[in-house]
């Protein structure tokens, strides 16, 4: 990959920039934009059903749609505005052919053997708890997590056809396509810039990608799926890789959680216990086999600044 495919300014610089269109397009505009359609659907006690929406479960489709929009508007056509007119670059230099059926299934492995692997990862930080000298503050974000936790058993709670389909293009499509957009074509190119080091660029932005979500008991894994994610993206050059991979991982969980309700496997997917030592130690090694396959093997992408816009 060139290391000059989202600007020309000083890497430190167009981080900031990036950073900047990051909270102005999604922490503003992304969820000025929610509140306001929640609000127009919604004709309820509105303050009530937000603060307590496993009691009013009338508002998860809303909310569902608003979720969607704010990702709409913050992650991919503010990011994409961006490269365009500010930048004065096309996004289409950080993607490259879409990767074939193969690819695809070998990507699904990947995912759910990673998955498997890091599951000790996942028990520990999800009973881990906030020091007593954190205070106030510890409060707070162990009842965001809390409130997260309600919001995604409201949103999964007795799936249909109708709202599963929902549900898929709200936490895999869009997230897949706007936060790697975001997190892996944008800011770790440009932190791989800064730094002069890919495994420092790629572990960075993994963390800063899990610190986004705000939600600590579940921040370890979530790095380590960003730098998977990361070093997918590093190897081929091709945004449509992590972007693929990342929708298996979220989508796959969700068609589990659905299969989950219909009774036909008897697995819980939204369980944070670990798997069995047998399962991770296997499952570890189909993971590190087959990311050595896609270093030699996924076909780089060549970039060139005559992808400029006029």
């Amino acid at each position: 990959m060139s290391a000059n495919l989202i600007s020309d300014r000083p890497a430190s610089i167009s981080l900031l920039r990036i950073l900047v269109m990051l909270l102005i397009g999604y922490v503003v505009m992304g969820n000025v934009v929610a509140m306001l359609v929640i609000g127009f659907l919604y004709d309820g006690n509105l303050i009530e059903a937000i603060a307590n929406p496993q009691d009013h479960p009338e508002i998860r489709n809303i909310l569902l749609f608003a979720q969607g929009l704010a990702g709409l508007v913050g992650l991919v056509l503010t990011p994409w505005y961006y490269m365009r007119s500010i930048e004065r670059r096309s996004p289409a230099v950080l993607f490259g052919k879409i990767p074939s059926a193969i690819w695809v299934g070998i990507l699904a492995v990947v995912v759910i053997a990673f998955g498997v692997s890091i599951s000790p990862v996942s028990q520990w930080n999800a009973e881990a708890h906030f020091p007593s000298w954190t205070g106030a503050i510890g409060d707070y974000l162990t009842s965001m997590e809390k409130q997260a936790e309600v919001l995604v058993r409201l949103f999964t709670a007795n799936l249909t056809p109708a709202t599963f389909s929902l549900i898929l293009v709200v936490v895999s499509i869009l997230p897949g396509i706007g936060e790697e957009f975001v997190f892996r074509g944008m800011i770790q190119t440009e932190l791989q810039r800064a730094v002069g080091n890919p495994h420092v660029g790629i572990w960075i932005a993994a963390a800063f990608f899990s610190a986004f979500h705000l939600q600590f008991f579940g921040f370890f894994p979530r790095m380590l799926i960003g730098a998977l994610l990361g070093y997918l993206y590093f190897w081929s050059g091709n945004l449509w890789v992590p972007i693929i991979a990342h929708m298996l991982n979220n989508g796959l969980q969700l068609l589990g959680i659905y299969l989950y309700q219909l009774n036909v496997h008897s697995f819980d997917p939204m369980s944070t216990e670990s798997a069995p030592l047998a399962a991770v130690v296997s499952s570890l090694i189909v993971t590190l086999s087959l990311l050595y396959y896609c270093k030699k093997n996924l076909p780089p992408q060549s970039h060139t600044n005559s992808d400029r816009t006029s």
